[in-house]
């Protein structure tokens, strides 16, 4: 159906979840004209259920808010250079390391100090520049290799937001930094650098996610104001995270929650269009697709064949010790992951008899269920089972095709 046979209703949700789904919604995507046509509802819809900001300008919108703890834990990703690389699930590309964030900020700090447009080796210049002003200067050594990757990365990833949009010449002078002929030239977005962050310097100095977001208006220091912030709080992590659990909640947010439950939900799921799944361990947010996720699970790649397989052999071994109360110690999960690699190492092609082979994969594995909230970690490499952990008891297995589902 032609998306604009739709009803209003539909249309809004549309738009709300393109503008959910990534940092900015351009204009030539299909969903930006009905950001502009529902503007005022979907920005009134993002401040009273969310906290969040709706900002719309000629070229992209995009919401802005601060992100839950769960949700700040994700690491940025960096598109890969290789189209084959790009396509590939996102949470499989390269993650932007710390001093990559470091120097990200300071190229936007460089940015918003320069025009409309610049040359690779001018923006280096200025990068370096803007770092060397911080409170503390922070220094900057563009001879060293690793600096270059790091600042080409964080380039790597505002070109992908379109904050900037390289106009000629080529990217790989973005990790030598040659002002040679084939150097890059880039165009910036000056509406969309606007919308991305208010201040990178006082981002470098913030100690929390909260204090980073500077668009912010801040809550009345009110009962109703605390109120609010506990609500919007509870909407986004049914949106930005797996599954809003009711342990995981402070005495005061979980109190709240239990009295507004319904309301909370159903605007939750009015404004996006997903399906509510309520439990007695808490709510989670589902849809039939993939739109939303940054890790989608489960799929072909080895590490998550695996993590499916370890979340069952998890139930297991809970069945079989209740009185460890789901806490299956690491030792064990590293026999459990050795016992998967030897039962499929036709189709993983692992040595299960490789220690460093097998805690790899395990550290894989593990990585993938914490970040969906199937188990938690503790600092000696325990597990303990999370009740969103049961969708995936008992997978089927494709024997013939050596596939796992």
């Amino acid at each position: 159906m032609n998306i604009r046979e739709l009803d209003a209703e539909q249309q809004r949700r549309i738009a709300f979840r393109a503008l959910l789904a990534a940092p900015f919604v351009g204009a030539g995507e299909e969903a930006f004209p009905l950001v502009r046509r529902h503007e005022p509802e979907l920005a009134r819809m993002a401040t009273d259920v969310f906290g969040y900001r709706l900002h719309v300008g000629p070229t992209a919108a995009r919401l802005v808010g601060a992100p839950t703890d769960h949700s700040a834990r994700r690491p940025l990703r960096v598109p890969p250079a290789s189209e084959t690389g790009r396509k590939r699930p996102r949470d499989e590309w390269p993650c932007l390391s710390d001093r990559g964030a470091v120097l990200l900020l300071c190229i936007l700090a460089a940015l918003e100090r320069g025009g409309a447009q610049t040359a690779l080796a001018e923006l280096a210049r200025d990068t370096a520049a803007a770092a060397a002003d911080c409170d503390p200067p922070i220094a900057i050594d563009f001879e060293a290799r690793a600096e270059r990757l790091a600042f080409a990365d964080g380039l790597e990833l505002l070109v992908s937001w379109g904050v900037v949009e390289h106009t000629a010449g080529s990217k790989a002078s973005y990790r030598n930094l040659d002002a040679g002929e084939d150097e890059a030239f880039l165009t910036v977005d000056r509406r969309r650098l606007a919308a991305l962050l208010r201040d990178p310097a006082q981002a470098l100095v913030a100690d929390t996610p909260v204090a980073i977001d500077t668009f912010g208006e801040g809550y009345a220091p009110t009962v109703e104001g605390a109120r609010r912030s506990v609500a919007h709080e509870l909407a986004r992590r049914l949106v930005e995270d797996p599954v809003l659990l009711l342990d995981e909640l402070d005495d005061g947010a979980r109190t709240y929650f239990l009295g507004q439950r319904a309301r909370i939900e159903d605007a939750v799921a009015s404004t996006t269009g997903l399906d509510v799944e309520r439990r007695a361990e808490g709510t989670a947010l589902v849809t039939d697709d993939r739109a939303l996720t940054d890790l989608p699970f489960p799929t072909r790649s080895t590490a998550k064949q695996a993590a499916l397989l370890l979340c069952d052999a998890l139930h297991s071994e809970a069945r079989s010790a209740p009185e460890a109360n789901g806490v299956v110690v690491r030792e064990r999960v590293l026999a459990l992951v050795r016992g998967l690699v030897a039962e499929h190492r036709p189709h993983w092609q692992r040595d299960p008899k490789d220690p460093a082979v097998v805690a790899a994969l395990a550290a894989d594995a593990v990585a993938t269920l914490v970040a969906l909230d199937l188990v938690a970690a503790d600092p000696s490499g325990a597990l303990r089972l999370l009740p969103l952990a049961h969708r995936f008891r008992d997978p089927a297995l494709r024997r013939a095709s050596q596939e796992t589902s």
